[in-house]
């Protein structure tokens, strides 16, 4: 089952873009490492279960602002720096529940297979993150018009 994570991650973050973001999401590369210049968010949840873990986005200040006006409908400079946290925190918290939605199916299950934690942002200029787990870690760089974002998504079986 741990190959087809690496298409979850593709699967949701093109499903919960397109559906709630009205942005087309392309460019899917899995992988590699990441660092984002200049300021930027990075938007997560954690959930424990029968899995572990969390779910992860990280892109720049500029483009959360874009994701944040597209949610509300509005243009990007009406909205203020916790409009950006909220929407981005928003987009974090639907690629967890839809993770976990798509988990069970794959498992077969109709009972949770985990519980999510309220979102957190960090905002910020020169910053990483790091995962404290010993789980394995899937990561993939989305692009949509000339703005590049992250999804991880670090999850192992309890």
């Amino acid at each position: 089952m741990e190959q087809h994570f690496s298409k979850l991650v593709i699967d949701t973050t093109k499903n919960v873009f397109n559906s709630m973001v009205f942005m087309d999401v392309s460019g899917a590369e899995c992988g590699g490492d990441f660092k984002i210049e200049g300021n930027h968010l990075t938007a997560l949840v954690g959930f424990a279960g029968v899995y572990m873990g969390l779910a992860v986005i990280h892109c720049s200040m500029d483009f959360a602002r874009k994701i944040g006006a597209a949610m509300l409908k509005t243009g990007p400079d009406k909205l203020t720096n916790e409009d950006v946290r909220d929407a981005l925190s928003e987009i974090s918290n639907m690629i967890s529940g839809h993770f976990k939605a798509e988990l069970a199916k794959m498992l077969n299950v109709e009972t949770q297979v985990f519980e999510q934690s309220v979102p957190s942002v960090i905002s910020g200029g020169d910053y990483e993150t790091h995962t404290i787990t010993d789980a394995p870690r899937y990561f993939c760089k989305f692009s949509t018009g000339s703005d590049t974002f992250y999804v991880e998504l670090a999850m192992k079986k309890v």
